[in-house]
């Protein structure tokens, strides 16, 4: 809900005190609702506030103390009194309140979550991956970046920061996200029915905006753990002019300070960095940014420690590199009835991957994006939204077949995997328009929605352009009670690289989805939240990638489940939260009803963090069923090749077993004059029955075992603040 859509209504004025833990003034705290800023506490720590009669949820934010949610009902005779605790963090994600968007299933991570959450090495993009509806995927596994949300494939979702699209989320087997937490103001999970500002996907949204607010002085932190060093500075560049800098930036050591392995001549190296400009805050300003990644390594493509030594000397090694670059300027503004931002863009993505001396595959696409979002209200029971995303794109493939052995480098390389030689350019164009409405007084309000996209890469005048239709709805019959409904058509055209000249199909079609979904949310007596939802996506023409065929699409596909999550906090020192979700997910291929690649039947974790002091105790404990994947049943011997040739059986037709995971953290922060210290130790359980990561066979493939990842995993972190 943004805070001028409120109907006008009678305003009350209402006394808010906010303290520290020992009970002093808290002077400088933002006192906010639904991110718009109503005042800013004084010297005493008290500030007064005009609010419309009714129930309202407001943010209570300052330097260096942790963001607390409060619930108002006005009008109010005493004043509100908060306490604030220190931080011990330097994310300062904006806590979720009861913001009505026209995205009906939503999740948005916050502070607490985000650090005391063990397993998530203090990243807030990694717990993206423990969210409802997200496929639990195994750490260490080639699949552990991959994100599939309700069933989606992992490329049928979008990545956007601040409004541009990310090529990848995560580096290496998921060992940290591609940006990092210090940089992030808000995280928000659109896991379907997201309303029309986003287009061009059929799975899932991740939707992350840049930290802001203007710094008062220099800021920053270093943090070390077993997998990275980074660190980040904020400061002002001038008094009085909101001109401020911001640098980040992340590196792995391994390849410096761990031992090679004959399986990884090469350690997996990987690096993050962002610089930022900004003149103004979160509400009104103008900014530049640079932003790049990187990922490198080399592995022996064999499994060199089933295969005899022979067959280890004559294995290949896969030398494989991947990474980004965005350079991008940006303006947002905030009136009294329009607001809006405006960002371009120019993101290269880069791909390689050499197969020892049997070929090689190189991907570049240079993407020039320009975005604008505008909002306003028209009348104090109507708000309008619109906007407009054009892509333009230069994508080039370079492939030079690489045997037999290529087949074995799908995950990484897949062109080079599917044998044919390519050198092609593709020029692409794309266009989406949308608009909304949002209708009704703050408790009953209806938010329809139209999206139109156009891409020239389409071979049929007749689908050039997609239009799709969507509603959502919200519902608060009682305080503390709210019912969610959403539906509309999705579109999504394939990614470039599959439509590339020579190397894929062109005429590949645009895979549509009709969505809908329901949710029920409850807060009891402010401290415990409840959240069930219920969704149904079908398809036409899902996209599949074979790892020795070119993409084609499939007939139909249909993905159904429920989730149920909740949430209880208590005094800023216990939080608790969990949820499961149970769904099946189908797709049409070829005649037969297969299960999906993201089909786990049933899913589900809790969090426990304790704050005892200085001393932060958590604990984490995840379960799922096993993904499908297929079997190969045999295999043919090629007398002119001296090979043995797989055979596949049905299409996912065999299981991972069910996984369960433990994770356990302690950590204690030191206060000291004008910084502090935070080291964490965490412990990583996975039983031996559920450490199995990939299937591998014999030589012939007439067996078949399991790559078995470790069980138990000790983790030591440092974290440094000033």
């Amino acid at each position: 809900m943004i805070w001028w859509w409120l109907p006008l209504a009678a305003a009350a004025p209402v006394t808010v005190v906010v303290q520290d833990s020992e009970g002093r003034p808290a002077p400088a705290a933002e006192v906010r609702a639904d991110g718009a800023l109503l005042g800013t506490t004084g010297p005493r720590g008290r500030a007064v506030v005009d609010l419309p009669e009714g129930t309202h949820t407001l943010v209570l934010d300052a330097p260096d103390y942790r963001p607390v949610l409060v619930e108002v009902d006005v009008p109010r005779r005493r004043p509100v009194r908060v306490a604030l605790a220190a931080s011990d963090a330097d994310l300062e994600i904006v806590v979720e309140g009861r913001r009505v968007t026209p995205h009906a299933s939503r999740h948005a991570v916050d502070a607490e979550q985000a650090m005391e959450t063990p397993g998530t090495l203090d990243d807030a993009v990694r717990l993206v991956q423990a969210l409802p509806g997200v496929t639990v995927q195994r750490e260490y596994s080639p699949t552990s970046g991959d994100l599939s949300v309700r069933g989606s494939s992992p490329g049928d979702s979008r990545y956007f920061l601040d409004g541009i699209e990310i090529p990848y989320l995560y580096h290496f087997n998921q060992y940290a996200s591609v940006f990092p937490t210090s940089q992030i103001g808000t995280l928000e999970l659109l896991p379907s029915t997201f309303g029309a500002s986003y287009g061009d996907a059929v799975g899932a949204v991740v939707d992350a905006r840049s930290r802001l607010e203007v710094p008062q002085r220099p800021r920053g932190s270093a943090h070390l753990n077993f997998v990275m060093a980074g660190g980040d500075v904020r400061a002002p560049l001038s008094v009085g002019d909101d001109l401020w800098v911001s640098v980040s930036g992340r590196r792995s050591y391994q390849d410096l300070a761990g031992e090679q392995t004959t399986q990884y001549p090469v350690w997996p190296v990987f690096h993050d960095y962002v610089v930022r400009v900004e003149q103004g805050d979160e509400r009104q300003g103008t900014g530049a940014f640079v932003m790049s990644a990187g990922d490198s390594y080399q592995r022996a493509v064999a499994e060199l420690d089933v295969v005899s030594d022979l067959e280890a000397e004559q294995s290949a090694t896969l030398a494989y590199r991947e990474g980004f670059d965005i350079y991008g300027v940006h303006h947002r503004f905030h009136g009294d009835a329009t607001w809006g931002r405006v960002v371009g863009a120019v993101v290269r993505h880069h791909r390689s991957g050499s197969l020892s001396d049997r070929g090689t595959e190189d991907l570049t696409a240079w993407t020039g994006v320009l975005r604008a979002d505008l909002g306003g209200r028209g009348h104090e029971l109507v708000g309008w939204d619109a906007g407009v995303e054009l892509r333009a794109s230069d994508t080039t493939l370079s492939v030079t077949p690489g045997g037999p052995d290529a087949v074995r480098v799908a995950e990484e390389v897949p062109a080079l995997a599917r044998g044919q030689a390519t050198e092609a350019v593709l020029l692409r164009r794309q266009l989406g328009l949308y608009s909304g409405l949002r209708l009704g007084p703050s408790d009953l309000v209806i938010m329809p929605g139209l999206r139109v996209e156009g891409d020239d890469a389409v071979v049929s005048a007749v689908d050039r352009w997609q239009v799709g239709p969507r509603v959502s709805a919200r519902w608060s019959p009682l305080e503390g009670t709210a019912l969610r409904l959403a539906g509309g058509r999705y579109t999504q055209r394939p990614d470039s690289e599959f439509l590339v000249p020579g190397a894929r199909d062109p005429a590949l079609p645009t895979t549509t989805s009709w969505q809908v979904a329901g949710g029920w949310d409850q807060t009891v007596a402010g401290r415990l939240q409840l959240a069930f939802d219920a969704y149904l996506k079908r398809e036409a023409a899902p996209l599949f990638t074979p790892i020795d065929a070119p993409a084609r699409a499939g007939a139909a596909g249909e993905a159904r489940g429920v989730e149920l999550s909740t949430r209880y906090r208590l005094r800023e020192r216990l939080f608790l939260w969990g949820w499961v979700a149970v769904q099946r997910t189908e797709v049409l291929l070829d005649g037969l009803v297969t299960p999906a690649d993201g089909d786990q039947r049933v899913s589900g974790g809790i969090v426990a963090s304790w704050d005892v002091g200085r001393t932060n105790l958590g604990a984490r404990y995840r379960l799922a069923t096993g993904l499908p994947f297929t079997q190969l049943e045999g295999s043919l011997y090629d007398a002119g090749t001296d090979r043995w040739l797989a055979q596949p059986g049905p299409p996912n037709g065999a299981r991972l077993p069910t996984y369960h995971k433990v994770d356990l953290r302690l950590a204690y922060t030191w206060q000291l004059p004008g910084w502090s210290l935070t080291a964490s130790a965490e412990v990583w359980l996975v039983p031996r029955t559920s450490a199995q990561l990939y299937p591998r066979w014999n030589y012939d493939y007439s067996q078949q075992d399991w790559v078995v990842g470790p069980t138990v995993l000790p983790l030591l972190g440092l974290r440094a603040r000033f």
